[in-house]
């Protein structure tokens, strides 16, 4: 037994065992494939957050005055390989951490007016549901949620058309012919799902032309419904502007 300890202190066993069992435990980032002790690796992390806005409210009220834009950053670069994979390549856990940063940011912009308003996630229809597994929106508002006190009620809107993707439609019209009524309240009575406002926050991944949005709103307003506000990851930005890669 001397010369096994003799050879296992020669070889160093206790660290090749931790190398291995560190190795074999530790997850990839989703992103970039390299181990990461989080979800996504520190680099690919500060890639995202450096496409920040200043501000959490975007000031141009691309929706109408009555009803706030709050996105967290620029629809470019990493943000749109993070929101990708997340929804193309099965990684529901992105929208989580993107979820925590969101509310931290809201934590920090505090918004009187919405304070206990339920959100409500942009649903899927149920095919797509199907198909992808799970909606990108109800995860992140779901934890978006827990960690704002914010209610949550991701049932209470329905996708009823099953519609293409936006960005495969090419004009004004026929993105607006897409999504026409693609959306209803849920005939579940308001009291079963303890809805007890006439007022919701919208929730989405991207704002983009706001057609989506716009739909939403109409079927939520067919019902008395009255949308306060809407929060989304990201946004375009038209103008040029290069992320802050050192923040």
């Amino acid at each position: 037994m001397d010369w096994l300890r003799s050879i296992g202190g020669e070889l160093k066993l206790d660290r090749l065992v931790n190398f291995v069992g560190n190795s074999l435990w530790q997850s990839n980032c989703p992103l970039c494939k390299r181990p990461s002790e989080q979800v996504l690796c520190k680099d690919c992390d500060r890639q995202i957050t450096a496409y920040q806005f200043p501000q959490f409210l975007q000031k141009d009220s691309p929706i109408s005055t009555e009803i706030p834009l709050y996105s967290w950053v620029t629809y470019d670069g990493a943000v749109k390989r993070a929101i990708a994979t997340c929804k193309y390549e099965n990684h529901p856990e992105i929208m989580e951490v993107i979820a925590e940063k969101m509310a931290i940011r809201w934590r920090q912009e505090p918004i009187a007016n919405l304070k206990n308003i339920p959100v409500v996630p942009i649903p899927l229809h149920p095919n797509k549901l199907k198909s992808r597994g799970f909606n990108q929106a109800e995860v992140l508002a779901r934890r978006f949620c827990d960690l704002t006190s914010l209610p949550c009620h991701p049932k209470l809107l329905q996708r009823i058309k099953d519609t293409k993707p936006q960005m495969q439609t090419k004009t004004k019209g026929e993105r607006q012919h897409n999504l026409s009524k693609a959306f209803a309240v849920s005939r579940i009575p308001r009291s079963s799902q303890k809805l007890d406002s006439d007022k919701v926050i919208l929730l989405d991944d991207i704002y983009t032309t706001g057609t989506t949005i716009r739909e939403a709103i109409a079927a939520l307003a067919s019902q008395n419904i009255k949308v306060k506000g809407v929060i989304v990851i990201a946004r375009p930005q038209f103008e040029n502007r290069s992320p802050n890669l050192n923040s």
